[in-house]
């Protein structure tokens, strides 16, 4: 964008800028290209947000699966009844302990760069907003300049 404003050509007796329309396009063209992988970039993190919550998941059904099995062996030993749904019941909280911050990172993880591209993409549109502003004023400009050069030929 400052390569096209650097390179514009001034207009006589004014601070207004012509622009060369393509080039504003092409630069929209890029945003346009820009914004959509940010947006992807957020959409992989929830993918990969689901995949270790299942992950997770399946973490705790094995560990839950693990701990009923053992309880199930020492299940004759009156003492060791007590110990094993003890064992089972603390595996089971800190795998849903584990389950549940994993889950917390990829929502902090996604929030974050959810809010980064929604930001970026504020400010990209903001900064076009402004310039294609500048451009119609410099149009207007012009076509005031003509239509009075017009007026003032025809008057003569």
């Amino acid at each position: 964008m400052e390569f096209i404003v650097t390179g514009a050509k001034r207009l006589p007796m004014s601070r207004k800028l012509l622009m060369d329309p393509d080039q504003l396009m092409e630069l929209v063209d890029q945003l346009r290209v820009t914004v959509p992988k940010d947006v992807a970039d957020a959409d992989e993190v929830l993918r990969k947000r689901d995949e270790l919550l299942n992950q997770s998941l399946g973490e705790a059904r094995r560990i839950r699966a693990s701990a009923e099995t053992e309880f199930r062996d020492r299940i004759d030993e009156n003492e060791l009844v007590h110990e094993a749904e003890k064992q089972a019941e603390q595996l089971v909280g800190e795998a849903q302990q584990k389950a549940q911050h994993i889950l917390d990172m990829a929502d902090n993880d996604a929030a974050s760069r959810r809010s980064s591209a929604d930001e970026y993409a504020q400010e990209a549109l903001y900064k076009l907003e402004q310039d294609v502003a500048g451009i119609l004023s410099t149009v207007r400009n012009g076509i005031e300049l003509l239509d009075s050069r017009q007026n003032t030929a025809a008057a003569v």
